[in-house]
């Protein structure tokens, strides 16, 4: 028995191919930017596939969402602590 439904990486693989001539119009620094972005949604392919969302697209952009609100809070909480070691 085959599998009917291709895993999410590979639907993910799939959508990142559509989303090519999107990359192709931007500059070549933003085209790096839009992989980098693309590789981040890939870091929770376990948690956007356990989401079982009806849209692959849904799945990406809440790991990419997810993974850029992690960057902030770390980012805030740094800049707090560094804040606190010198008095302010």
């Amino acid at each position: 028995m085959g599998r009917t439904i291709p895993s999410f990486r590979i639907a993910e693989a799939q959508e990142a191919s559509e989303w090519r001539p999107f990359r192709r119009a931007l500059s070549k620094g933003d085209r790096a930017v839009f992989d980098q972005m693309l590789t981040s949604a890939r870091l929770y392919t376990s948690a956007s596939s356990a989401a079982v969302r009806s849209s692959r697209f849904e799945g990406m952009a809440m790991a990419v969402i997810f993974h850029h609100y992690r960057l902030i809070a770390r980012a805030a909480g740094a800049l707090s602590e560094t804040a606190r070691e010198e008095g302010r």
